[in-house]
Formats: C-alpha cells, structure tokens, sequence
C-alpha cells in the first residue's frame, strides 16, 4: 500500500520537527525543538527522556550525517537502524555527549582529549630552548643570521674567512680530491696551522690531506656594515655545504670561531636531537620512554611500598627492608650518610622535604647502572633504596629473594622516565624554565596563569606561537569554568567518572568551534557542586551561541531555569510514561495546569502508512490530538514551589558511637583527622575535586573493610595512621554506580531472587506436571526449555573483523529466549517470556493475593512480592524483570544494589540486626525530585532499622535532609582536602563554607 504524506503544519521558525515518536515508551509525541537554543528534557526516570534524545533525536541526525558519506566510507561504520518515528524535519549533523566512560587505556589522558597535549607539543618544537642535563648550560643552534651577528659584534673592521669542514675519506686520493673542489670554483683550503693552500697548486695538495676535514673557503670578506649582505650569503652558504656546520677565522687574530646548526654544547659535546612535535608525544615511538613505552608505570618495584608508615623517622625504622638481617648494613650506610648530609633522621618520614627523600629513594647517582653503584658502594657514598633492590634482583635465583621482593612489587612509575612517558632528551628542553611533563602534572588552575604568562618567553616574532597558545589557554578556560580545574592533563581518562568525561568532551567541542551542530547531553552536571553550575550553564551558553543546538537531558533545576526551550515527559515511568506533560520556552511554564497530550496507539512500522495531522507547536488547537487536563504533574510544581522535599520532622542526634580516621593520607587529602557518626544519615559534601571520594572509596571504604576482614580486591588502602570505631560495625559496603554485570544472562528478577519462584509457579501448573517439566525447565541459563540457537540469550553476537561486534536478535526466538514449545505452559494466562517482559510495578500487580489460590502458592506469591517491592520503593518499578542489568545505567545498578541491602537486611528474618555502614556515591544520579523524595525515604528507613549512611552528594535537598553533614575544601585540588565545617544542615547553614550559602 502507498504511503501517503503526511499533513502535519511544519513551523515556519528554524526548529526541529519531530512527528510521531513512538521510541520505546514514546507515545506518538509531536513536539518543535527550536534551532539555535538550549533546551533541556526532563521528566521521572523511566519517562523517556533518553529515547527520545538519544534514541529518537540522536539516532536520527548521526544516521543521516553518514548516510551522506560513499558507500565505501559507509562500510566502516556500525549499521544505523531508523528511529521509531513518523519523521523529523530540519535536523543538523549530531552529536551526543554522555556519562558513558568506556576509555580501557591509560595512553588517553585529560591532555589528548582536549587535543591540549597536540598544541602544545608544537608550542615546545618552536619556542623550547634546549639545557644541558649535567650542567643546565643552554643550548641554542646556530644559524647563518645568529652567526651573522656575533662576527659583526666582536670581528668589526676585521678580514676574516668564512669556512666549511669537508671530512675526507680514507680511500680519497689528494688527486681526486683537489681537482674536485678546484672543479666546483673553490680554490682555496685552510689547513689547521692556519696555512692558505691552493687547490690548483699539486706540490701543496699532500699537506692538506694530514687531518681527517679540510676547512673549505667559502669567501674572504671585510667585515663592516657594507658587506653585512655578503657575509649573510657566505655563511648560508658554508652552512648548507658544511652540513649545519661553519666556521669564521679573522686574519689578524688567527682565531677561530665555529658555528653549528646542530643542538650541541661545545664545553661538553653534549647533542640534543632537534626538536620536533613527535619527540614531545608519547604515543610516538619518537618521543616514548623506551622503558615503559609511553605508559608512565610498569609493574616492578615500588619504592613507596618500602615506606609502609611515614610517621616513622628513618632512625627508627622508616625503611622497612632494611631492618632486619638482611638490610641492617644498609641501614647502618644510611645513617652514616645522613650524619654527612646534615638531615635529621628523627624527622618523620612525611615530614621530610621531598627532595630528601628523592635521596634516600635513588641515592647520590640515580641513573647509575649495576657496576656504577658497586663503585658508589665502595667509596662509601648512598646507593639508594633502589640500589639495594637493585643488588637483589641479581640475586633472583634465590626462592627466598624472589619472595621478599614480591612484597614491594607493584604497577608503580617507570623508574627511568620517572613516570614522565617521555625520552630523557624531552627532558632537556623548557618553555620559560618549565619542562613539559611539569606543566603536564600542574593542575589545570595553576597550569592556566603560567601559560598566559609563556607570551613573554615566546621569540620574536611569534604571530603562529601566539594561535597556538591562545588555543590552549582557551581550552584550560573552558575545563576551569566547567569545574574541572583540580583536573591535571596527564590524569589517565579511564579514571574520570562518568560527569567529568562528559565535561572534559564538553570542552573539546568548545574548543573545535563547532557550529550548527546538534549536541545531546546526558546530565552534565552529574558531580558539579552547586558553585560550579552557574560557569557550566555559561559554558552551554557559549556552545549555543557559537549557532549549535543543545538539547540537555537534565533534573538540575538551575539548568532548567536557564533554558531556552523546555520539555517534561511523564507523568511517571515505563508504561505510564512518554507522554509530553508540557513543552514550550522555559520562561513561559504553566502555573495553574499541566496539560498531558495523550498518547495513539502505539503501532508498528507496517502500520505507518496515514500519518496524523499534528500540530506544529503545542498551542495551536487545529488538528490537535486529544488534549487531557492533569493538575500538578509533572515537573512544574517543583519549579513553582508547589511540591517539595520537607525537611525531615527530626534530626537524629550524634550518639557515642562514631568511626574516627586520623592521618588520612592520599592524593590531596594529608593527615587528615575526621570522625563519622554512627547511626546516622550522614553526607560527604565539598567542591568537586575536594577529595570526597578519596576519603570514601580510598580511605575509609578500604581501611575498614581490611580491618573487618572483607575482601578489597587489587584496591590499595590509603594511607591511615588509625582507625577507631570498627567494632560497632558487622559489614561495610560501597554501593557506587559500578555495573553489576556485563552479560545479557543476568536480569533484575535474577539479581533479587525472585526468579526461581516464578520458575516454580510455571513448574506446578497441571500442564508442566504431565511432562514431568521441572524447575530447571524454564530458566534461560540452563535446561532445556530455552532456545537452542542462543542458549537462552535472546540474541546473537555477530563478531566483525574490522568494525565493533553486532548484537543482533535471534531469528529462532525472536528475542523471548524460550523454544515455542516452552512457551506454551502458560500460568495465569501468561508465558514465562510474558512473565519477564512485565515492569517490576506490573509484575506486584500479578502477582497480587489471590483469596482461590492455595497455600503454597500465595506463599510463592508473597515471597516474590517481598523481592520485588524494594524495586519500586527505590523508583525502579519502570525496568522490566528480565531486562538484562548490562543495559542499565550507573544510577540504576546503585539503586539495584541499595535493593539487594534493602532485601538482604530490612527482610531479614533473623533475630540479630546486622549493622552495616552504607558508603553511596552521588545516589542522585539521573533522578527527578519526586524520585529523589522517595529515595530518601528509603534512606531513613535503612537508618532506623540501625544502619548507618555516608551519601556523596551535591543535590541540596538530599543535603537538608540528613543528620550530620562533613564538608570537605575549601578549594578543590591541592586547595582541597581540609575538613572545614561539620555537623547539622542548620550550622554548616551558617557557616563559612561554599555549601553554606546554597543550603541557607
């Protein structure tokens, strides 16, 4: 059958048209994104935000965009199915920006992604000036113009002769090689005695030929202002013969000057190799360490692991392997050489300056190979920690040695670039005294003001540098004013979280001036404090007026209040979702009423043949679909004030009980002293980059979970000098947004164990029992109930040579997992594949009492229920049972695990409650006010069955809510890591911290 056209109104402003958008739980919508703006998408979890940015929106202009390219350009990328819409009108090429960090390799740094590290590996081939590694003496090339001018300064009013060297080689006869210059017009040669000879002279050509060069004379000039043009063209010349080498001898003095283009210091003989952009990346074999090859870290010794606890001083054991049999001489040379050195060896180890302990590490030669240390040894000087481990390592065939230096090994920093990546020849060249590993490890707030001061350093002219650095100043703006100025641009990518790579890509589109473009923007300011998001909302800004569209799925109410354009999807989750409560500018939202546009049947593809009429903005009444009225839905009444979260009725006051941390030591954080309450709803707050996380993940989480004897992993506690509380404790876990699985085989009604008694309801039914059909019948990781083709998966990967692999649906299942005979055993009128494609909040519907049904059965009824209701309670009741957890997000699978706890402990029949320390990583994530207020919810309920909660949280209401907060700055960074309020939500209100005007 035909497809007839469509007769919906297209907008006659520039927008965006999207018509019939039926992407997963989208219900037909019809909606105008304007171009040009900044619009944000909102609704509850589950309401279909996403699908309709990034599934619908994203997916429809990133197809297009390669659509456009060759069919041969095109088999190199992913195929691209069409959205599930009518259509879409007047998109641009797209770009999605997302949380998503999929970065495995350590060879990407904050400095690649921004495209930084590419400037300034230019900035450092034109402007660096090269130093001599022994002596700092610099080192310059020579050139004809450099030459030119010393010989005018200090040879003024003098003939001088301008030289090349031309070596001769050792099978060159005086025959030949005289005639030959003599051919090429150059009838003279200086011999090193300062004798003229004559190359068309033959009884004078053998005493030329005593040295391995001969001095070749380019020209014989006067030096004055005059002949300043043919001095300039007699040494380019010498230079371009002499191979970047020249030499200028005056006449009356006899001596003589060299000159080369080469990077050498002539009072040592030290050369540097030209500099070139290659030799400053360490992605090129040019410019890697050749020890670890550009990664920074190898696994070998580390040397820190020989310092177990800095507040030791060395006098009393600091160095771990030297005490003891077999290091008692070396602690005994340490000493000594101490006492000579003049450093006290009652300081604690932390204590001591860093250069002291660089000592102490590598000794007085640190680049000394094997035989150079022994010497060092003999004469009594300090071979180092490492000269020590050094010395084992050629005693390795020893079982005993092999053991003990297993305890020091480690993924530490390569011991010959000293973590830098770079060849030591990169080393030796400076931008204005700065090496380009230090400004690599400069935080990018400081890194900013040292490059806007490098004009000043740059030759002369320097129109090109000046782009360069104004390229990388601009982009160090950027990660500043999207809060990422504690960043440093050789921190690894695969360590950001998922809000900091999004920024971080944030600021690369910024810096690439990108225009008309679509960007789709997955909650960006995901762990930006509230003083940060005003700079990123500027920062969006900046992008929309550079004539980009933005669409930003976002629950931050300052974003939304600063759109342009504003979109609510609802009115709740999954099925109940995907309606457009409300679209149009943000300045402009209804204060009386919400109105939902209802939903059409939701159709397949075979069924879009007559499209619908629908209106182009929401206002025209014209062939408008079925408009229905629902007050206080949706996002507008927590704009207005209508709705909110109240405070709690009250506040649970600090007991006896608390974990107390003294001397947390890592990264930014140093000797830090704090103590958490127990039995309290407690929140971990500061500037990002204030060293939340490391005090939470690094610190406590590892330290704890050590001491009550639960497995860490590869995890490598930080540094603690005690901790005191733990036996209040039974249990801590970290509930991050780490995923729970990465195979499709894991679903929710698994993860909860409610999957085995649907299995048995569907075992029991008459039909099953006749077959002798057991339990195992129906599972789809087993048995042989499940689809033989993709053993129960529901899809098949399709592995691709040169492209990433293909998942696409079993064509024997068609995605149910199950043979079709197994889906004939029906219970209540469903299949087992019916079962698993029920939402969580369906499923407690069909699961409800049934006063007919035996015992047994509403039992298995009552057991599945009490699995599943934690779901719902924490705002999951959208996801479907046999979802596969590999799809969902980060904030999800932590609210999954807050479900497992919820089951594991609150449902607990046992008569002793467990008292766990929850540790939750920014819970918030992807969450709408009214998810946020039945979360917390379940935080108070988790408190008062006598658990205690450390949130890391920025969102202000889940702030006011709690009992005790910490506060963590004042700054980020190295500015960071200092305990400056705690307490209450009403006196960290008044105190002096960056929270404390926001939470006022």
């Amino acid at each position: 059958m035909p497809r007839k056209k469509s007769t919906a109104k297209v907008a006659s402003s520039p927008v965006i048209a999207i018509r019939g958008a039926r992407q997963h739980n989208l219900k037909g919508l019809d909606l105008d994104i304007p171009l040009g703006k900044l619009s944000v998408v909102t609704g509850p979890s589950g309401s279909g935000k996403s699908s309709l940015a990034f599934h619908t929106l994203y997916a429809e202009g990133q197809r297009r965009y390669v659509e456009t390219f060759s069919p041969y350009v095109r088999q190199f990328f992913d195929r691209m199915d069409k959205p599930d819409v009518d259509r879409i009108d007047g998109i641009p090429p797209a770009i999605a920006i997302e949380q998503k960090n999929n970065i495995r390799t350590t060879r990407s740094t904050v400095g690649t992604l921004t495209e930084i590290n590419d400037y300034l590996k230019l900035l450092f081939a034109r402007a660096a000036t090269g130093h001599d590694p022994k002596t700092g003496e610099e080192i310059r090339p020579d050139s004809p113009e450099s030459a030119a001018v010393w010989v005018q300064e200090h040879l003024a009013g003098e003939p001088v002769l301008i030289t090349f060297p031309v070596p001769i080689p050792e099978d060159t006869k005086s025959e030949e090689l005289f005639p030959f210059l003599n051919q090429q017009g150059y009838l003279r040669i200086l011999t090193p005695d300062g004798t003229i000879l004559r190359t068309d002279e033959p009884e004078e050509r053998s005493a030329g030929l005593q040295t391995g060069t001969v001095q070749v004379i380019q020209d014989r000039i006067k030096v004055s202002k005059s002949t300043r043009t043919r001095l300039l063209e007699a040494l380019e010349a010498a230079f371009a013969l002499g191979k970047g080498s020249a030499s200028v001898t005056g006449t009356s003095s006899q001596d003589t000057k060299t000159f080369s283009s080469a990077w050498t210091n002539p009072a040592t003989g030290f050369t540097l190799r030209p500099p070139t952009p290659a030799l400053f990346s360490f992605n090129n074999p040019l410019g890697a360490c050749s020890k670890c090859r550009g990664f920074g870290r190898i696994i070998g010794l580390d040397l820190e692991k020989a310092v177990p606890d800095p507040s030791l001083p060395i006098s009393k054991g600091a160095i771990k392997p030297f005490q003891g049999e077999r290091g008692e001489e070396c602690q005994r040379d340490l000493m000594r050489n101490c006492r000579e050195r003049g450093i006290d060896t009652r300081t604690a180890w932390e204590d001591l300056d860093e250069d002291i302990r660089e000592w102490v590490y590598y000794g007085d030669h640190p680049d000394a190979d094997m035989e150079e240390m022994e010497d060092v040894w003999r004469d009594g000087g300090w071979y180092g920690v490492k000269g020590f481990f050094d010395w084992l390592e050629t005693k390795a065939y020893k079982m005993h040695v092999r053991v003990f230096l297993s305890r020091y090994r480690s993924y530490t920093a390569c011991p010959h670039c000293r973590g830098r990546r770079l060849q030591p020849e990169a080393m030796c060249f400076q931008v204005a005294g700065h090496t380009l590993p230090e400004l690599w490890q400069l935080p990018v707030g400081d890194l900013l003001p040292v490059l806007e001061n490098f004009h000043s350093a740059l030759p002369a002219p320097h129109s090109a540098l000046d782009v360069v650095l104004n390229e990388i100043t601009s982009r160090l703006g950027y990660l500043g004013q999207v809060g990422l100025g504690y960043l440093t641009l050789d921190r690894p990518a695969r360590t950001l979280s998922g809000g900091e790579i999004e920024r971080v890509n944030l600021t690369s589109c910024l810096g690439a001036s990108l225009s008309n473009t679509l960007f789709v923007l997955d909650e960006p300011t995901v762990g930006l404090h509230a003083r940060d998001i005003q700079r990123l909302i500027g920062v969006m800004h900046d992008l929309r007026d550079k004539g980009n569209t933005l669409v930003v799925v976002e629950h931050e109410e300052a974003v939304m209040r600063a759109a342009d354009h504003f979109i609510d999807l609802g009115p709740a989750s999954g099925e109940d979702g995907g309606n457009l409560i409300y679209e149009g500018p943000a300045a402009q939202v209804p204060s009386e009423k919400c109105q939902v546009r209802s939903a059409r049947p939701a159709r397949s593809r075979k069924d879009h043949a007559t499209p619908v009429a629908h209106p182009s903005t929401p206002g025209e009444a014209a062939d408008s679909p079925l408009l229905t009225s629902h007050p206080a839905l949706g996002t507008r009444p927590w704009l207005t004030g209508e709705k909110s979260i109240p405070l709690p009725d009250e506040r649970r006051a600090p007991s006896r009980q608390k974990l107390t941390l003294k001397g947390a030591t890592r990264h930014n954080l140093r000797k830090l002293d704090v103590s958490i309450p127990l039995g309290l709803f407690a929140c971990l707050t500061g500037v990002s980059g204030s060293g939340k996380s490391t005090l939470a993940h690094d610190i406590l989480y590892a330290n704890l979970a050590r001491k009550l004897g639960q497995p860490i992993g590869d995890a490598e506690p930080g540094r603690l000098r005690e901790l005191r509380g733990s036996q209040y404790l039974d249990e801590v876990r970290l509930v991050d947004q780490s995923p729970l699985a990465r195979t499709p085989r894991s679903t929710p009604a698994v993860l909860v164990g409610a999957f085995n008694e649907i299995r048995q309801l569907f075992a029991q039914t008459p039909d099953a029992r006749s077959r002798g059909c057991n339990t195992g019948f129906f599972s789809f990781n087993s048995g042989d109930g499940r689809c033989d083709r993709c053993s129960g998966v529901g899809s098949e990967k399709i592995e691709m040579q040169f492209l990433s692999d293909l998942e696409v649906t079993c064509p024997d299942c068609s995605g149910l997992r199950y043979k079709p005979s197994t889906l004939e055993f029906l219970y209540r009128g469903k299949s087992i594949s019916d079962v698993l494609n029920l939402t969580i909040d369906q499923a407690l519907a069909f699961y409800a009492d049934d006063p007919s049904s035996t015992a047994p059965t509403r039992k298995r009824h009552s057991s599945i229920r009490r699995a599943l209701l934690p779901l719902s309670e924490v705002g999951l009741g959208y996801i479907k049972l046999g979802q596969p957890l590999n799809t969902l997000s980060g904030g999800e699978s932590q609210r999954l695990k807050l479900c497992q706890i919820l089951a594991d402990t609150i449902g607990s029949r046992s008569k002793k409650k467990q008292k766990h320390l929850l540790i939750l990583d920014e819970p918030t994530t992807g969450l709408h006010f009214s998810d946020i207020e039945r979360l917390l919810a379940v935080f108070q309920k988790l408190v008062n069955h006598g658990h205690s909660l450390l949130v890391i949280e920025h969102n202000l209401d889940v702030i006011k809510s709690a009992d005790w907060i910490l506060e963590l700055g004042p700054g980020a960074g190295t500015d960071g890591g200092q305990l400056v309020a705690e307490g209450p939500p009403e006196k960290l209100a008044k105190s002096k911290s960056e929270t404390a005007p926001f939470l006022k």
